[in-house]
């Protein structure tokens, strides 16, 4: 995936890779393919806005397009409603779609658009118990495209679970799986969620050779898209190294191919990265710059959740600015946009980063409020690592509180 727009600030040593790697679990739900981007950097204090998760939910449809009307025609009625955000709605739907005459394959199919669903609500027992349907059904027809979709998917909900060794093993056996029926895209894709594996690990270097591995591949078959997205990955990589000159060549790289191919939502990720850039080398007037650039394109393609994450960047700059209402402005659209499209984990980081705004203006209890809110659906989703991190903003701004209580006359 490319550095999204994850907001952090890149600081040195492990203490930065500890906050890269919190914030970078948070990221989630792209449906554009190729490997995604990171987030920036950032300190345990500061916002972040959100956008695209680590590694792509993969699609399989195994000829549902051409099943039976009664079959095709819910298929293509929730295909809409999912570009909608109406998950519920469309789940409803696809489950219509489980007629006798349907394949296993087909079967197949139906669970792993259900489940990604789940997905992008946050409810990950259910998303993987779908999975695991998959994958029987799967096996069941002999259907190892339908398998390695159901084994990647279910592999970014162990990553999203910070279960990083069973997510690489997931992994491994989708690149051994996409190398037995030579789909070398699929190859690529499978090494690129290994290498966001590394890079959630600290081990940068072997995320670089793993995205360089995807990057090959990419070329070698003339996939401009996953082209563009490895190098948007490798340019994440050398952010997180500060090694910005280089982070900066390997994202113009891919911001030029997403423009050539006319890809508006690669173009959107990138120019957004870019921003990141610009932010973490405190040029904030051109940070900004990006980010607004970012929203144009989002809203003009009606990507719901990349225009929140856009309204998220933005709003973090003007909290490093100390503009602590315009901050919440932006902020508050961006929880406003991820409460209406249901994306949970989005909702519980936007609400964590206004209580940080109103810490820093002071209103302790109004922060500890949506702190508090942010803790309780970051427990419900069993995002543990971000659970963690609300628990250790909760601490601190309990600390203030009994400071400012004993200052009182």
């Amino acid at each position: 995936m490319d550095i999204p727009i994850l907001v952090l600030e890149i600081l040195g040593g492990l203490a930065a890779i500890a906050a890269i790697i919190a914030a970078i679990i948070a990221v989630r739900r792209w449906w554009a393919r190729g490997r995604r981007a990171l987030p920036p950097p950032a300190t345990e204090d500061t916002l972040r806005g959100i956008d695209t998760k680590l590694g792509r939910i993969v699609e399989y449809l195994d000829g549902l397009p051409e099943a039976p009307p009664k079959i095709r025609d819910p298929f293509l009625e929730a295909r809409k409603l999912e570009k909608e955000y109406k998950y519920r709605e469309a789940i409803k739907l696809y489950q219509t779609c489980f007629k006798p005459e349907a394949t296993p394959s087909q079967s197949a199919a139906l669970h792993i658009l259900i489940a990604n669903c789940f997905l992008c609500l946050s409810e990950l027992e259910e998303a993987e118990g779908h999975y695991r349907e998959a994958e029987t059904a799967a096996k069941e027809a002999g259907e190892k495209e339908g398998l390695a979709a159901a084994l990647g998917n279910i592999g970014l909900i162990y990553q999203t679970r910070g279960e990083l060794d069973k997510a690489f093993e997931m992994f491994d056996q989708v690149l051994k799986t996409e190398r037995g029926i030579r789909r070398r895209w699929g190859e690529a894709n499978a090494l690129g969620n290994m290498g966001n594996i590394y890079l959630l690990k600290g081990e940068l270097d072997k995320a670089l050779h793993y995205h360089q591995r995807a990057l090959n591949i990419d070329r070698e078959i003339g996939y401009r898209e996953g082209e563009a997205t490895a190098l948007g990955n490798i340019g994440n990589i050398y952010l997180i190294k500060r090694e910005l000159d280089k982070a900066l060549e390997h994202l113009e790289q891919a911001l030029n191919i997403h423009r050539e191919i006319g890809h508006r939502e690669g173009e959107a990720i990138q120019l957004g990265n870019f921003g990141i850039i610009y932010q973490t080398r405190r040029e904030l007037d051109k940070a900004l710059d990006y980010y607004e650039q970012s929203l144009n394109i989002h809203m003009e393609i009606g990507h719901r959740e990349g225009e929140a994450a856009a309204l998220g960047n933005i709003g973090n700059i003007y909290f490093i600015k100390e503009e602590l209402d315009k901050a919440l402005e932006y902020l508050q659209q961006a929880l406003n946009i991820h409460r209406e499209i249901g994306h949970r984990e989005g909702e519980a980081n936007s609400l964590g980063n206004i209580g940080l705004v109103y810490r820093n203006k002071g209103e302790l209890d109004e922060a500890l409020v949506h702190v508090e809110q942010a803790r309780k659906i970051f427990e419900e989703i069993g995002a543990k690592i971000e659970l963690e991190r609300a628990k250790r903003n909760m601490r601190k701004i309990l600390k203030l509180k009994e400071k400012a209580d004993a200052a009182k006359p």
